[in-house]
């Protein structure tokens, strides 16, 4: 943890800092505290750029930690966190479904995020919901546990009022 804050604090670009935030971001236990204190300066330096907290929300979404997903949750609700705002979506739920080990996790936790994600976003934005789900869609291609996990999602959604954009993209992945 001090070799990654030290690279961090002493970064003199954006590729270095963030080489240094990614790893200070997946520490858990006795790196939580530099984890921490990095995210916090990192936000803090961003003064509100759009670009830089996207940035700052994907570090975090594709973090290496148990609870990555409550933590994902959390940031849906910061104040600089908005369904309304694409880039931020991605920043924050795409990547996450980027992040292998958490997004397919074996409970389908992940995949019931983002069907709710998918639920509300729809009614903002039908074609980011309908290129969002695309996650979901591939079903087929894991184990079946997981698989049919993915399945009641798109199961589901189909069962709701939905765009044509997402209601062609839910039906698409729900044909044999």
């Amino acid at each position: 943890a001090k070799l990654a804050m030290d690279h961090f604090q002493n970064a003199s670009g954006m590729t270095d800092k963030m080489a240094a935030l990614s790893a200070l971001a997946s520490m858990d236990g006795e790196g939580s505290a530099a984890r921490d204190e990095a995210l916090q300066k990192y936000f803090d330096d961003a003064e509100g750029d759009a670009l830089v907290l996207n940035k700052w929300f994907m570090t975090q979404a594709l973090a290496d930690l148990p609870d990555v997903l409550d933590r994902v949750k959390k940031l849906t609700e910061h104040p600089d966190f908005t369904l309304k705002n694409p880039n931020r979506l991605r920043s924050l739920v795409s990547a996450f479904t980027m992040n292998s080990a958490a997004f397919h996790d074996e409970e389908g936790a992940g995949y019931e995020f983002i069907g709710d994600i998918l639920e509300q976003v729809d009614q903002i934005n039908p074609q980011i919901s309908s290129r969002m789900a695309g996650c979901l869609i591939q079903w087929r291609r894991y184990d079946e546990k997981r698989g049919n996990l993915m399945k009641s999602q798109l199961e589901r959604l189909a069962s709701l009022k939905l765009s044509d954009d997402l209601f062609e993209v839910v039906n698409r992945g729900l044909k044999n």
